[in-house]
């Protein structure tokens, strides 16, 4: 991550996006936050598939179940899959450009998320104010940042900040893992020469960015502290379209 502060990470959302010749098959893949709770993140996944094809795109969309201790997508929910045959594709009544492909069954993402005690989120994107720092080495990164509130009076002792430590091996490693549970549990649709996603090649040091930090919490009367988690987006021009994450942040002991 070739980031020294705070204040450069936001300029890697206004660069350019990296011009992919087509074919290849490209996919990317971007995340939301849905829900917090039962120790899980809820998350949705959006993956955006060119099929090879200027006019086409195939999008998938998955719930993830992920643990906000160890970053690990537990359980994967298939939503919805959804072929746009593109601008010249002949429309017709019984053959419309955009169809909603059945799937063997019927998920509910808020259902589920009840179902696993999952509340509605909070999400508060960083601030200057939260005085977030970041020292990059050729492992990973330290980020520092104010300690996350607490709901009612925080415990007395707690320290003003709080530190944490991403290294590249265990964010590739994470990358990696979730992209090949989401191909494991929604069989993709078509692949041209090889899954993208499953064999994935990308230099985190290099190629990855935070997009931006957040404080979570979920939205309940009981006692609790918010969280840190950073969105990070890796990608590439050679071999990796952008791919976004959400990671949960860790204290060091």
């Amino acid at each position: 991550m070739r980031i020294t502060a705070f204040s450069l990470i936001f300029a890697s959302i206004f660069a350019a996006a990296p011009a992919y010749a087509t074919p290849p098959q490209v996919i990317s893949v971007d995340e939301t936050i849905l829900s917090i709770g039962g120790s899980f993140l809820f998350i949705r996944r959006e993956l955006t598939d060119n099929l090879g094809d200027r006019q086409g795109q195939l999008t998938d969309v998955v719930l993830i179940a992920r643990s906000q201790e160890t970053n690990q997508d537990v359980y994967l929910w298939p939503i919805k899959r959804t072929l746009d045959n593109g601008p010249e594709h002949v429309e017709t009544p019984d053959n419309p450009r955009v169809v909603a492909l059945p799937l063997d069954q019927d998920h509910n993402p808020w259902q589920i998320a009840y179902y696993h005690h999952g509340g509605l989120p909070n999400e508060r994107k960083a601030t200057d104010e939260d005085g977030i720092e970041l020292l990059a080495n050729k492992d990973g990164v330290l980020i520092s940042a104010k300690t996350p509130d607490f709901f009612y009076e925080t415990p007395e002792g707690t320290p003003p900040r709080t530190s944490y430590w991403l290294s590249y091996a265990k964010l590739s490693d994470l990358f990696r893992f979730s992209l090949m549970n989401t191909r494991y549990g929604f069989q993709p649709y078509y692949v041209m020469d090889g899954d993208p996603l499953t064999g994935v090649e990308f230099n985190p040091e290099q190629d990855c960015n935070f997009d931006f930090f957040a404080e979570l919490s979920e939205q309940t009367d009981g006692e609790q502290q918010a969280f840190w988690a950073a969105k990070v987006t890796c990608e590439n021009e050679v071999t990796m379209a952008p791919v976004s994450m959400f990671i949960t942040l860790q204290p060091l002991p």
